[in-house]
């Protein structure tokens, strides 16, 4: 996948505007608009405050190195502090944290879990 089809799915996946996220990294909304089409390519500098900002790595966004798809433990995403729903973050308190890991928990001892193939 091209880099600026990248931008634009973990833009995307934040839930957030073109708009939120160029006044929040310091670029005008048209030359995000121009990374995310392909019609231009964002500098190093550029580059890495995006990566920042969606919390990403920049290996991710340029695919420096072929990756699987992500898949999120969410047992670990709710060891820190802060977290992400719906494009929104959230500071969780460990009593939260706690009730949280609980509740998902008990969703998923309904469903199998996915036996990845081993290759030979």
């Amino acid at each position: 996948m091209a880099l600026y089809k990248n931008l634009k799915r973990v833009r995307t996946r934040t839930g957030k505007s073109q708009l939120e996220v160029a006044h929040s990294v310091g670029i005008s909304n048209a030359a995000l608009s121009n990374y995310e089409t392909g019609y231009r390519e964002p500098d190093l500098e550029t580059l890495k405050q995006l990566a920042v900002y969606y919390g990403v790595s920049l290996d991710e966004l340029a695919e420096v190195k072929p990756s699987a798809p992500s898949v999120y433990d969410l047992w670990a995403v709710i060891k820190n502090k802060e977290v992400a729903f719906n494009g929104k973050r959230y500071a969780l308190k460990p009593s939260q944290r706690q009730q949280l890991r609980k509740q998902l928990a008990a969703f998923f001892e309904k469903y199998d879990p996915v036996v990845d193939k081993v290759e030979k």
